[in-house]
């Protein structure tokens, strides 16, 4: 169903007035709060034809109506209003990233603080890691008869490096060959892809000592791992308490139940579902949020030198879209453009 300008407005209303008070609206509601030039018998008519299309909903217990996650969707795509910071939300967070110089793990920490501050819901960030990091190159350098350094170079010009000892003697010549065939094999290649699936394969095609190849795919697994190694942080998990949706003991048990940390694999699954500009998880979009009634903003952060990471804010599909899209936009953009170049950032916040 293609929406008509009327009908959109009217959508744009009700899912203002509803994020504002959790409280079904109806179209006495919207006539006596808005100025659609339009009777309340039209705005009922259209009313009921966006619930018949699906893209609101209407509680067994009142006469109003609420959005449906195809109503957000369509809300957040298409109609809602850009949210401006106040000057007291930005000077919030230009006093977070002043301590970046102290340290940068209590700077994140602030962030996501004053994000849960900001919005009156959780935040979540996953802690840096080095992602976008490919291999230039791989060397095996004998060093004697039963022992040789295995280097990996990367395109940022970083060099990891490991010492093996073998129980056998392996020839120069067997090692610049496999160092060959690896560099061929993996050069452009991101470290985070020397899992064990894709090892394994390649060690089938590899006619070289197992003692050997190994110690060598051992060396790179462990690269990948340093990789995945990222952790999840939450602020302001008591926000939930705040909005009426999760009155329900039921539904707040269901709620910190997702968010503990046993479920950290799942949600750091979650946001790496995400690309590189704001990303908006509506409800049951995802299946591993369906029937919880949250949502999801994702942002990016960059703190150089290829560490990335991300933002985001997890509360009630009722959520101010407008105004978390807007602070995790502003926050992401402090924080790429501070770490850019520290040395002439420096004095941007004496």
């Amino acid at each position: 169903m293609e929406l008509s300008d009327r009908k959109k407005k009217i959508l744009q209303a009700i899912i203002d007035d509803y994020i504002a008070s959790a409280e079904p609206v109806g179209s006495s509601h919207i006539l006596k709060n808005h100025d659609l030039g339009v009777s309340s018998a039209t705005i009922r008519n259209e009313m009921a034809a966006l619930e018949e299309a699906g893209y609101l909903e209407k509680p067994h217990t009142s006469a109003g109506r609420v959005p449906s996650y195809l109503g957000y969707r369509v809300y957040v795509d298409q109609l809602m209003n850009e949210y401006s910071l106040s000057v007291t939300e930005i000077n919030q967070i230009t006093s977070a990233l002043r301590t970046k110089y102290l340290e940068l793990r209590r700077v994140i920490d602030s962030i996501s603080d004053i994000m849960s501050v900001l919005t009156d819901y959780t935040a979540i960030y996953t802690t840096p890691s080095a992602t976008g990091i490919t291999v230039s190159n791989i060397k095996l350098v004998p060093v004697d008869e039963r022992s040789f350094v295995a280097l990996v170079i990367t395109n940022t010009g970083a060099v990891k490096n490991r010492t093996i000892r073998t129980s056998k003697i392996f020839e120069p010549a067997v090692l610049e060959k496999l160092s060959n065939y690896l560099s061929y094999r993996f050069a452009g290649c991101d470290t985070g892809e020397f899992t064990p699936e894709v090892l394994s394969n390649e060690k089938n095609l590899i006619p070289v000592d197992e003692e050997l190849i190994d110690a060598v795919f051992e060396f790179l697994t462990d690269l990948s791992n340093e990789v995945e190694n990222v952790d999840v942080v939450m602020s302001g998990t008591t926000n939930i308490f705040k909005h009426p949706e999760f009155n329900s003991i039921d539904r707040t048990k269901d709620f910190l139940n997702f968010i503990k940390k046993d479920n950290s694999k799942i949600i750091k699954s979650l946001l790496s579902q995400t690309g590189d500009s704001t990303s908006v998880i509506i409800g049951n979009e995802n299946p591993v949020l369906e029937n919880k009634d949250i949502s999801l903003v994702v942002s990016n952060y960059s703190l150089g030198g290829g560490l990335k990471g991300k933002l985001a804010i997890i509360g009630p599909t009722r959520m101010d879209y407008a105004k978390v899209i807007s602070t995790l936009d502003y926050l992401t953009s402090c924080i790429n453009e501070v770490t850019a170049n520290p040395d002439e950032r420096k004095n941007d916040f004496d």
